[in-house]
């Protein structure tokens, strides 16, 4: 039996929809913990919208091709902005910012053991025992665990491994403050790359 060219479309854009989603989770970073790992769940949500959207579009409102077409597009602009990108955004803006000021409690720490080694020391000890998963995440636990091992060994700073730590800490600080916040921050590169806009005007002209 053969396909009317809705359900034909219809089948397409499903098919679409799915390798999309795919890509999406496959591109998901793998090695951010707790930064990235909600995203799948975005994508998800993001996908059944889409399909709820697509269903009431090619099933349920009669319209001319290009209408359909159109409302595809835009349900599946709509689905992404609102399912992924915007709250993704606001999650990864969130946490970066609890880390940021993480870090800068570290740094504080850091710079008063100039002044009061010990309880300075006690304080960064705490901070690092409570945020172990944050500071592990950013490859910093180590380097942390090592300076306190060497102040509990020589009861004193040890200057060069004191400032190396700090340096550390506050270029961490930076890179948290200016990293993207984009969920799929590569995906912007690869639409802008592809020319995407410019290919899907002249498709829609095909149909005027």
């Amino acid at each position: 039996m053969s396909l009317s060219y809705k359900e034909l479309l219809l089948t397409l854009i499903v098919v679409f929809n799915v390798i999309f989603c795919a890509f999406l989770v496959w591109k998901t970073p793998k090695g951010k913990g707790n930064r990235t790992k909600f995203l799948w769940k975005l994508v998800l949500l993001n996908g059944l919208v889409f399909s709820l959207g697509l269903v009431i579009i090619v099933v349920i409102l009669p319209q001319p091709t290009l209408s359909i077409i159109s409302g595809v597009v835009y349900d599946f602009l709509i689905s992404y902005v609102l399912c992924v990108e915007i709250p993704a955004y606001l999650k990864l803006s969130k946490y970066d910012e609890n880390l940021g000021n993480i870090l800068k409690d570290l740094r504080g720490d850091l710079v008063k053991m100039r002044f009061s080694f010990d309880t300075s020391l006690d304080s960064l000890k705490k901070s690092k025992s409570e945020n172990a998963s944050f500071l592990k995440e950013e490859n910093l636990d180590r380097l942390l665990q090592d300076f306190i091992t060497v102040c509990d060994k020589i009861k004193n700073l040890n200057d060069n491994l004191w400032n190396l730590t700090l340096n550390e800490t506050s270029k961490l600080i930076g890179e948290v403050a200016e990293r993207s916040k984009h969920p799929f921050p590569k995906l912007i590169d690869i639409l802008a790359l592809s020319g995407l806009s410019i290919l899907l005007a002249q498709f829609l002209k095909l149909f005027e």
